[in-house]
């Protein structure tokens, strides 16, 4: 085992041993050199009294050493120095200048270069040989602050791109000065001074760039105490200039500071791009004074920001293209809690032109988890609020105040309100909505609602110069009324106007639209206002006409068209529901008086009016006639009238009324009286009126037609039912005119007294033109139906009835041509006939019979007869024909006339199974024989002639009786006479003529020719009978038979053979033209007894009787 080590003794060590003589060297150098030194250091103080505070330059062996000592001491950058200089001050503190500095990166990249930077030395660090710098005061030096778009800071010394300190916030940032400070090289560093800064900043965040010269900066150290000032002024492109004042203070080595900015005129953007707490800011375009104070707690969080913000004029203007909305001044006190990320407003106060509000309240910043706020979401209470946008009002118009909930985007720029609430005379106005600025412009959307407003707030609250003639309007003939449930809608985009939406309900509305118009009361609907339109709408209310009562005008509306305009364009729809009389009332109200233009009275007709119809008009003072357009529809229903046709009832289950264009019509199915009809009433109403009327339709024909209006005609004269056009035309002061025309489908007419009728399948043309009065008037009546053709006037009692209708022309087929007269004989009397000249063919009809339009029926009066020519036959016709016929049960009466115009006749007419017949008479029959074209040589003899009529039309089976006659120059007797060569009776007929003491003969008058069926001539000298044919229109006979000479005696014979014929006799044949017979004798049968004559003829005719 090893021995136990023994303890040193130092003193007699070698090595101590050794240090003895070292020690005593170093004592004796010590004492040799110390007078020297001390001699040294005496004229050293003396030399240093004599430059204190003069700088003394180093030289470059000393520089050398110098740089070396800083740099070996810096990590990253390097300096470099042209001249360092020495300066001793007063105070014995020395002093380190240097000039032209010129600081490089690791790489021996120039940095920056500073002029002048000089600073005091720690004199302990120096002592011991170490250059450790108590104060820094530099001039003229570029630093660039640089911001990233995530929020990193950054500092970089002149125009490098690259950064000496990076930090990922302000905490960090004060970290990495602490750093700096707490390095041994830093560790007397008191104060740092530097002036004549050029700092140009960079923020990527908000992609600006801020350069500012003339700088200051001023750091303090006291033990672990730092504070931090620096002022700075900025010079842009506008028209003031921006100062700011910083301050820091901390400890060195601890996170937790405090800071504050305060500025003077800096954009409200320049601010709003350096905290999210300000972020709002960037939407105004105005210079902005104030102080920021905030701290950095020892986490490294950002504490409270308190914000004193004033804000001189400007705008809100988001973007370029975005209208600027002016203010005049604002305010604002906040404080931002970073750790909630809230924002509480204790004041926002903004003045401008058009509103002035206070408001406070708080905002959330949402989004600041990815470092910027991207919306603030906000409630707000307003404690005072009035406006005057444009200076619209004298005064500006406040109300009690309002809560808002708000969102506000902040990229792109949009605010959306949740609900802001406002408070005014107990009432809620509520707007929703939104607001954003984008590229091109503003956008709007606004939506509000109210509980209630009265006329007289709306008022207020609507400025006298916006849409004027609207809010006049309603200013002068709204009287009173509750509004609520208002409704609000504005819309606005860049590339088109704005669009305004005001709805509201309204009730107990008592107004007028037009003056000198009833007011309307108790009104109840709904209004709106819609861009330029203003609408009221009404779905209860009245107005009480002058007369007739109230009238419903649930369902009316009144519009402004264009409320921009001056003078703006009005229209009123109307929907009412009243009496008749009340709505006639109400159009002749005002500037309307349509019925005083028509010379109407209101009570026109009774009934209930349904009035739908349109009004135009301007907004104006004084509302003229002429300045009202209108187009009314009405339904008027139950109508009942006397006045639309004089001295008629008018009733109607229902009328369309309609007033347009000047004119006001009434229209509809009803009667008048108790006949159907069907029209239209029109008038003008408009400046050309003149109180005349014209009433269109169609009435209808038939018995009840011919009762109401009291025509006189018979009953049955008209039957089943006919459909007529009417015209009546009414002028002021004068009776109606009227026109009625009519096809005559479906009415059946019978005259009687003519022998005519018209079956209700028949058709015609009946045209009647009168005036209306008391009585009416008919001054043109034309008729033209089933062969009857007639045209005269009518004269109506005053009593009702026929007086005369006078017709100036009648035709009836072809049997009648002539001027009639109709005379009323009161009650239900059928009228007399007056035929006054013109002709009566018999050819075609019989006088109280048929005519050819058919049978005769009812009632007829007594019939007078004053003919130009009663046409018997194609040859034989009765002129100045006279006759006065009792027609009650058929034609019965004397007549007189001319037969052609020659011999005169008399006569009765007897009717005789629904026709007439007749008994003529004639004292000279030789001369009615003349007249007739019968026997142109005949005279002397008395006739009677009886014709009765025969079952063929215009045919009468007549016998005639001549007594006393006396024949000459008879051309049928003469050639009979010559070719037989009886020359004895050839010349007596050639002399005094043949004497016939009886002439008979029956036949049968047709139309075109006389049927005889026996005819005989006797007389002392002959006898001849004869039978046959004879044309009356071309006077060619075909007769036949027996000539007997010496009749007197050869009568003895006619027991046995016919009147006129003896017992001997000559067969013969009359043929050819009466004029010019040619005769035909059998001479054999002058041999044949007269009871075989008849084997020598042929038979006499048959006629159908």
């Amino acid at each position: 085992m090893s021995e136990p080590a023994k303890e040193a003794d130092p003193k007699g060590s070698p090595e101590a041993d050794a240090a003895k003589p070292r020690r005593g060297w170093l004592r004796r150098c010590a004492l040799w050199l110390g007078v020297p030194l001390v001699v040294l250091a005496l004229v050293g103080a003396v030399g240093l009294f004599s430059i204190l505070g003069k700088p003394v330059s180093a030289p470059g062996w000393l520089r050398d050493e110098v740089s070396t000592r800083i740099n070996s001491g810096l990590t990253g950058p390097q300096l470099r120095f042209g001249d360092v200089a020495f300066v001793l001050e007063r105070d014995w503190v020395p002093r380190l200048v240097m000039r032209n500095l010129m600081i490089s990166d690791a790489r021996g990249e120039r940095l920056a270069i500073l002029s002048d930077v000089d600073g005091t030395v720690a004199l302990r660090p120096l002592l011991r040989g170490e250059i450790r710098p108590a104060t820094i005061r530099l001039s003229g030096a570029t630093l660039r602050l640089r911001r990233s778009e995530d929020g990193n800071i950054g500092l970089a010394l002149g125009d490098s791109p690259e950064t000496v300190e990076d930090a990922p916030s302000l905490a960090g940032l004060i970290q990495e000065v602490d750093r700096f400070l707490l390095r041994p090289d830093f560790a007397a560093l008191k104060r740092v001074e530097a002036e004549n800064l050029t700092v140009q900043y960079e923020d990527a965040r908000a992609r600006r760039n801020w350069t500012v010269d003339g700088g200051r900066i001023e750091l303090s150290r006291e033990r672990k105490r730092l504070q931090l000032r620096g002022d700075f002024v900025l010079l842009g492109n506008r028209g003031y200039a921006t100062t700011l004042e910083m301050n820091y203070s901390g400890q060195i080595g601890e996170t937790a500071a405090e800071f504050g900015v305060s500025f003077d005129d800096m954009p409200a953007r320049d601010m709003a791009g350096q905290t999210p707490a300000l972020a709002f800011l960037d939407a105004l375009d105005a210079p902005m004074s104030g102080a920021l104070r905030a701290s950095v707690m020892e986490d490294g969080r950002l504490g409270p920001l308190n914000a004193t913000l004033q804000i001189g004029a400007g705008a809100v203007q988001p973007t370029e293209a975005a209208r600027p909305i002016p203010f005049s001044r604002a305010r604002t006190y906040l404080t931002f809690d970073p750790l909630t990320q809230t924002m509480q407003v204790s004041e926002a106060f903004v003045e401008s032109k058009w509103v002035t509000a206070r408001v406070e309240g708080k905002a959330f910043l949402i989004g600041l988890d990815e470092g910027w706020p991207t919306e603030l979401w906000t409630q707000f209470r307003v404690s005072e609020l009035s406006a005057n946008p444009a200076a619209l009002y004298a005064e500006p118009v406040s109300v009690e105040g309002a809560t808002m909930d708000a969102k506000l985007r902040l990229d792109p720029f949009e605010l959306t309100l949740g609900e802001m609430s406002f408070s005014d005379q107990g009432q809620r106005l509520i707007l929703t909505g939104r607001a954003g600025a984008g590229p091109e412009g503003w956008s709007v959307a606004l939506d509000g609602r109210m509980d209630g407003l009265t006329p007289e707030r709306m008022l207020q609250l609507w400025p006298e110069s916006v849409k004027a003639p609207t809010r006049n309007w309603i200013r002068d003939n709204v009287r009173g009324a509750k509004m609520s449930d208002i409704q609000l809608a504005l819309r606005s985009s860049p590339k088109s106007r704005p669009d305004l939406f005001l709805g509201f309900d309204f009730e107990e509305l008592e107004t007028r639209f037009i003056k000198d118009v009833p007011v309307i009361k108790g009104a109840a609907g709904h209004g709106s206002l819609y861009d330029k339109r203003f609408v009221l709408s009404a779905d209860r209310g009245h107005v009480t006409a002058a007369q007739g009562g109230k009238v419903d005008i649930a369902g009316t509306s009144f519009i402004v068209t264009d409320t921009s305009q001056q003078q703006a364009p009005a229209e009123v729809r109307l929907s009412t529901s009243s009496t008749v009389t009340a709505a006639l009332s109400l159009l002749d109200s005002g500037p309307f008086r349509f019925l005083q233009k028509a010379g109407q009275p209101v009570t026109l007709a009774d009934g209930r009016a349904e009035v739908q119809g349109l009004l135009n008009f301007r907004l104006k003072q004084k509302v003229a006639p002429g300045d009202v357009t209108y187009d009314i529809r009405a339904t008027a229903r139950d109508v009942r009238s006397e006045t639309l046709v004089p001295g008629r009832v008018l009733a109607s289950p229902r009328l369309a009324v309609t007033a347009k264009d000047g004119e006001l019509s009434i229209a509809g199915d009803g009667r008048i009286g108790a006949v159907p009809a069907s029209g239209a009433w029109s008038t003008r109403i408009g400046k050309d009126a003149d109180g005349s009327s014209v009433l269109n339709g169609t009435v209808e024909l038939s018995e009840r037609f011919a009762d109401e209006f009291n025509i006189g005609l018979p009953p049955g004269s008209i039957s089943g039912n006919g459909q007529g056009d009417l015209t009546i035309r009414f002028r002021k002061g004068e009776p109606g005119k009227f026109a009625l025309r009519s096809d005559l489908a479906g009415l059946g007419l019978s005259l009687p007294p003519l022998g005519w009728a018209l079956s209700q399948s028949g058709r015609g043309a009946l045209e009647v033109l009168g005036s209306l009065g008391s009585p009416p008037e008919i001054n043109q009546l034309s008729l033209n139906a089933a062969g009857l053709q007639a045209e005269g006037s009518i004269g109506l009692r005053p009593d009702g009835g026929l007086e005369r209708a006078r017709f100036s022309r009648v035709r009836v087929g072809s049997w009648l041509d002539a001027p009639v007269d109709l005379i009323g004989r009161g009650g239900n009397a059928a009228p007399a006939v007056q035929v006054r000249g013109g002709m009566i063919d018999m050819r075609q009809t019989s006088l109280g019979g048929s005519g050819e339009s058919g049978q005769s029926s009812g009632q007829t009066g007594p019939l007078s007869l004053s003919l130009d020519r009663l046409q018997i036959s194609d040859g034989i016709a009765l002129t100045n024909f006279q006759a006065e016929l009792d027609m009650s049960k058929g034609a019965d009466g004397r007549f007189s006339g001319q037969v052609n115009g020659g011999a005169r006749v008399t006569g009765v007419v007897l009717p005789h199974q629904g026709r007439s017949a007749f008994r003529i008479l004639s004292q000279d029959a030789g001369s009615v024989m003349k007249s007739a074209g019968l026997l142109k040589n005949a005279r002397d003899g008395e006739m009677d002639l009886t014709l009765f009529p025969a079952t063929a039309k215009g045919s009468y089976n007549g016998k005639l009786t001549v007594e006393q006659m006396r024949l000459k120059d008879a051309p049928a007797l003469a050639a009979l006479f010559n070719t037989l060569s009886v020359v004895g009776l050839l010349e007596q007929l050639g002399g005094e003529g043949i004497h016939f003491g009886q002439v008979e003969a029956d036949f049968q008058l047709t139309p075109t020719q006389v049927i005889l069926e026996r005819g005989s001539a006797v007389g002392a000298s002959m006898g001849i009978s004869m039978d046959g044919f004879y044309d009356l229109g071309s006077g060619q006979m075909n007769m036949q038979g027996v000539f007997s000479p010496l009749y007197l005696v050869n009568a003895v014979g006619g027991l046995f053979t016919r009147k006129g014929e003896g017992l001997i006799g000559f067969n013969y044949e009359l043929t050819g033209p009466a004029s010019d017979p040619r005769v035909t004798v059998n001479p054999l049968s002058l041999l044949t007894p007269g009871m075989f004559r008849e084997l020598f003829r042929r038979p006499p005719p048959k006629v159908q009787r």
